[in-house]
């Protein structure tokens, strides 16, 4: 067996839906490669891989608690730093490592030119944009990102949309869904009952203030239920998602395994895509929803400040963030179209396995 190491500051790897799609990829087309996990336990109990089962992991936790917000988390994430450095020097030569941000792969670099092992950076949120940095150490930390870049042995990105810079070690997975997965949800679609009303829209993932929540929450409140009803799915963390998950024309479905997710586009017309233009990554937002919305030929709404919303495919709506007036008079007056799904030419384990097949310079 070789072994494959996925260092991540997250408490599980099905906790984040690249790192989910990354290990299902290696259960089907890689069986002689073991899966270990390097991680971040933010919260007690969460460590556990409950959206892989039979899937063999070898986990170790690297540092725990701090949550996911607030100033301690910040700081904590230079804690990570270290200790990735630290294990960096047991990790065994010609190992493949996969290390999920620039907080993970810069303290791996020194250690992966000793011992010659495959670093891939999976840089899918860029670091230097994710806080808010005094300019000084932001401009610090974007010279280091340039460095890592160009000294690893890939460099993954979902686009290019975030980089001012140019690396020979660039290679685009997009944040497209799973064959396998979409395969599934179709199944899971068919076979259960979904709610009626003249416009569905769906919001999941992340049910986070910045994620558009207070927009979703007017939304229900302008509609009756059988007007607009809101399928509502995932971790809710704000206090306007606790509202929104409790009003008469919202269905909450919990948290959702990947295909399960990917069902619910099936019986939406349009999935919410806000993200708040005043944190700078949100401008620049690589949304999994885009890619689930284009199989699916499900529709998206998102907000005018996203910079890198580029899908010409894809039927869309766009408002300013704050411009909830005109969102929901557009809704009222809609004309609903039928279904619109693009056949993908490549899915997320398409361009995995390209990846993985080729061979570049370690440099």
């Amino acid at each position: 067996m070789e072994n494959f190491i996925i260092i991540a500051p997250v408490s599980a790897l099905s906790r984040r839906l690249r790192l989910y799609k990354l290990v299902m990829f290696i259960k089907k087309n890689k069986p002689n490669w073991h899966v270990n996990h390097i991680g971040w336990e933010r919260n007690k109990g969460e460590a556990q891989e409950n959206m892989l089962p039979n899937t063999s992991i070898d986990k170790k936790i690297l540092l725990k608690g701090g949550g996911y917000g607030g100033a301690k988390v910040k700081l904590m994430y230079f804690l990570w730093m270290l200790k990735v450095f630290i294990y960096s020097f047991s990790i065994p030569k010609g190992t493949k490592v996969w290390a999920l941000g620039f907080e993970s792969a810069f303290p791996l670099l020194l250690m992966s030119k000793v011992k010659k092992y495959d670093l891939y950076f999976d840089d899918a949120d860029r670091f230097s944009m994710v806080f808010k940095f005094p300019k000084i150490i932001k401009s610090c930390i974007e010279k280091l990102e340039v460095l890592t870049s160009r000294s690893v042995y890939r460099h993954i990105v979902p686009s290019l949309s975030r980089y001012n810079f140019n690396s020979d070690r660039f290679f685009i997975l997009r944040n497209l869904p799973s064959e396998d997965e979409l395969n599934k949800a179709k199944e899971i679609f068919n076979e259960r009952q979904w709610p009626k009303a003249k416009l569905i829209i769906y919001v999941n993932g992340w049910l986070g203030r910045d994620r558009g929540m207070d927009i979703a929450l007017k939304l229900s409140e302008h509609f009756s239920k059988e007007d607009l009803t809101i399928l509502l799915a995932g971790r809710i963390d704000c206090d306007e998602a606790k509202t929104l998950s409790e009003q008469e024309n919202v269905v909450y479905l919990g948290n959702l395994s990947n295909a399960e997710a990917l069902a619910g586009y099936y019986a939406s017309d349009y999935v919410l895509t806000y993200f708040s233009p005043k944190v700078e990554i949100n401008r620049l937002a690589e949304s999994n929803k885009w890619g689930d919305a284009l199989a699916t030929g499900c529709g998206v709404i998102v907000n005018t400040e996203v910079e890198s919303f580029n899908y010409e495919n894809l039927e869309n709506i766009r408002f300013p963030y704050d411009n909830v007036e005109s969102l929901v008079i557009f809704l009222k007056n809609i004309n609903l179209k039928g279904k619109n799904t693009v056949k993908l030419e490549e899915f997320f384990e398409k361009s995995l396995d390209k990846l993985f097949s080729l061979n570049f310079y370690r440099g």
